[in-house]
């Protein structure tokens, strides 16, 4: 009686919660401990990874594998296969119905029923109420489900991953359509496809821009011979509206996987679709907004809204608010509203905006709402955007007409706009490494700031306003080896312009080479979250990630990163950008979790014996990180199926910095100086390695 009430408990929580109430994550282990809530017996079973129509599936209890059959959270049902799921509580009796199917599934038992005719599971395996760290689901055989459902199922065993997609289609034809307010590529299929897909910023490490758009499960079939080259490739040139070239091929056969790709003149935003009335996936190249964040940029309070490519918007002040159109952009950021109790602004509001009698029917505008403190007016906000970036100052204007940038690995430029002619005085510090500029506050409005760079040719900048009534006091400290030259010109007598050069940096033997750092999980995948601070592994690994290529950097390296902010990127993905760019080391980073707090210390993962030399990756970097943070060392681990370092091309390491799980490690792991000694544990043993193994 006590089991079965235990049972029934059980149930009622599962059939109460939704899939996302522990919080998703995705998976670096292998095995999972598991509990069968029937009979109390306790498995440890492999971890599957699920790819849904080419995207991953991410939930708090993974697909695996028991007794040789995949088991899935029956809400994967529901949640990506559009059908309903009822529950008899009597009966231990799952129920999955859409127009044309009901299949009831009982828990333990091996008989199903599919619109009331009988039949048995695969090999016998039956629906199971399965618990892992307290999360119970319903788990059901997911071939069976799937295919029921008109599904097709496959399996790739290298990486333990289920592939659940539409049928296999043909590819029959791919064309260009120019004709519209935003080119698209129009690829003809047999019918319904999914895709996955990224954009490739080459041009920040001196490769090409190009969006790259893999279709799983079909098959490249073109019946225009005149689109393939000598190869059977399709290379189709097209030079028009920033568009170059659009080239497929035939990527993988087992599973079958098409891949588009898109050589663009610049950095693009894009969205894909499916028009199944005339069976045609459609690639629309549009910006969008992809992340919304509230930060304090040199102590304003900033709204920024990072966008896919150049942005172009419209500003409507209005009373108490201030309203940013992003003009010709779709809104692919799933964040929430953003609610704040203190400072200049008070929440930020964004949606997909339906175009009123300012715009046209068919204009795409973003719309973002700042609301702002009771005392705050347009008068107190300053918009400017940067790049790919708007910044919504309110309270302060900290860089009107003061712009410092890098103009290429070794040089930086630092433009000041003055109203009229600003007169100034420079004097150099040579054993300070300084330049100070005596500024005349009457030709420009700054505030005290510091700008902390450290770019490998300055490391800050300093505004002193107070030091005189007259005059700014601007201090440029530069990095070692770095030179600096005044290209004011006569002819523009209100702007001041300097250039920093470090020639040491240019001349560095590492500067070609390219190291893709991959910061683990990112947007609807947290990863583990820490017991008591509840920091999320996806943030930490990013601060971290974020600080390791600044290291790398000063040291000449090129250095793509697969997220900068807050989005998730699809475990194939990440190992298809490095291998796309060509790198020569992957970096993944992540911080562990262990069901004993008291489990602590620094681990890496490593593919084994297929030629990378990645154990020597590994042993150099955990020895690294060791030895700079002073922590356990739990060890190099061969991974053989983790995606991002099988399916990688070139060295490739998963750095395990630490335990979030661990009370003395999660205290640490929130801290500064902490995380920065974790990127320079990673950026010395990644030096040791190329100086070492790679370029001995």
């Amino acid at each position: 009686m006590k089991k079965t009430l235990s049972l029934l408990l059980v149930v009622m929580m599962f059939m109460s919660m939704t899939i996302t109430s522990f919080g998703a994550k995705k998976f670096e282990k292998e095995t999972l401990h598991i509990i069968d809530a029937t009979t109390d017996k306790e498995y440890d079973v492999d971890v599957v990874n699920l790819i849904m129509g080419g995207k991953d599936v991410i939930s708090d209890v993974p697909g695996m594998l028991f007794d040789s059959r995949t088991l899935v959270p029956v809400r994967f049902i529901s949640e990506n296969l559009g059908a309903e799921v009822l529950w008899n509580q009597e009966n231990k009796e799952a129920t999955i119905k859409t127009e044309k199917k009901e299949i009831v599934l009982k828990i333990d038992s091996p008989k199903v029923y599919v619109n009331g005719t009988e039949h048995t599971l695969p090999d016998n395996v039956p629906a199971k109420l399965l618990g892992y760290e307290g999360n119970f689901r319903t788990m059901v055989p997911l071939r069976f489900v799937s295919e029921q459902l008109g599904m097709e199922v496959g399996w790739i065993g290298e990486t333990m991953t289920a592939t659940i997609d539409k049928p296999l289609q043909k590819i029959k034809n791919i064309t260009y359509d120019g004709s519209e307010k935003f080119p698209e590529i129009v690829i003809k299929t047999t019918g319904e496809v999914g895709t996955s897909s990224f954009f490739l910023n080459g041009s920040e490490v001196g490769g090409e821009d190009r969006l790259v758009v893999d279709i799983p499960n079909t098959i490249l079939e073109i019946e225009d011979e005149s689109l393939l080259d000598d190869k059977g490739l399709v290379n189709i040139d097209i030079y028009e509206r920033e568009v170059k070239s659009i080239r497929a091929s035939q990527f993988e056969v087992n599973p079958y996987k098409t891949r588009i790709v898109v050589d663009v003149d610049k950095k693009k935003g894009y969205e894909t679709f499916y028009n199944e009335e005339k069976k045609e996936l459609r690639i629309k190249l549009i910006n969008s907004v992809r992340d919304i964040r509230v930060d304090n940029i040199y102590n304003v309070d900033t709204v920024v809204i990072k966008t896919a490519e150049e942005p172009s918007y419209n500003i409507i002040p209005l009373d108490g608010k201030v309203v940013i159109d992003v003009l010709d952009s779709v809104l692919k950021y799933s964040g929430e509203e953003i609610d704040i109790d203190e400072g200049a602004i008070r929440g930020v509001r964004f949606a997909q905006f339906s175009p009123d009698h300012n715009y046209a029917p068919d204009d795409k505008v973003t719309r973002v709402v700042v609301d702002l403190d009771d005392d705050m007016g347009m008068d107190n906000v300053y918009i400017e955007h940067a790049e790919n970036e708007i910044y919504v100052f309110v309270a302060g204007k900290p860089l009107d007409g003061f712009d410092y940038y890098k103009d290429s690995i070794n040089v930086a430029k630092l433009e000041i706009s003055t109203d009229g002619e600003g007169e100034y005085t420079k004097t150099y510090d040579k054993s300070k490494q300084e330049v100070t500029i005596k500024l005349l506050k009457d030709s420009i409005a700054l505030q005290d700031l510091q700008m902390d760079i450290d770019d490998s040719i300055v490391k800050n900048i300093k505004v002193d306003d107070s030091k005189s009534e007259e005059y700014y006091y601007i201090n440029i400290k530069l990095a070692n080896a770095t030179t600096f030259e005044d290209n004011s010109d006569g002819d523009n007598p209100d702007k001041i312009m300097l250039s920093f050069t470090n020639n040491t940096i240019k001349e560095s033997i590492y500067k070609d080479k390219l190291i893709v750092i991959d910061p683990g999980h990112g947007g609807h995948d947290p990863g583990a979250t820490s017991p008591n601070l509840k920091m999320k592994e996806k943030d930490v690994v990013l601060d971290v990630s974020l600080k390791l290529k600044k290291l790398l950097e000063n040291q000449g390296f090129k250095v793509y990163m697969t997220r900068e902010d807050d989005n998730y990127i699809g475990l194939y993905d990440r190992s298809g950008i490095a291998n796309e760019l060509g790198a020569d080391a992957f970096v993944s980073v992540h911080a562990n979790a262990h069901s004993k707090s008291s489990v602590e210390g620094v681990q890496v993962l490593y593919n084994p014996n297929d030629g990378r030399d990645n154990k020597t990756f590994a042993y150099m970097t955990r020895n690294s990180l060791v030895k700079e943070l002073g922590t356990p060392d739990k060890g190099i681990i061969q991974r053989p199926k983790l995606v991002v370092i099988r399916e990688t091309k070139m060295p490739a390491v998963l750095l395990e910095l630490g335990f979030l799980t661990n009370p003395r490690e999660e205290k640490m792991l929130e801290q500064k100086d902490y995380r920065q000694k974790c990127a320079e544990g990673a950026y010395k043993g990644i030096i040791e390695y190329f100086d070492k193994v790679i370029m001995k």
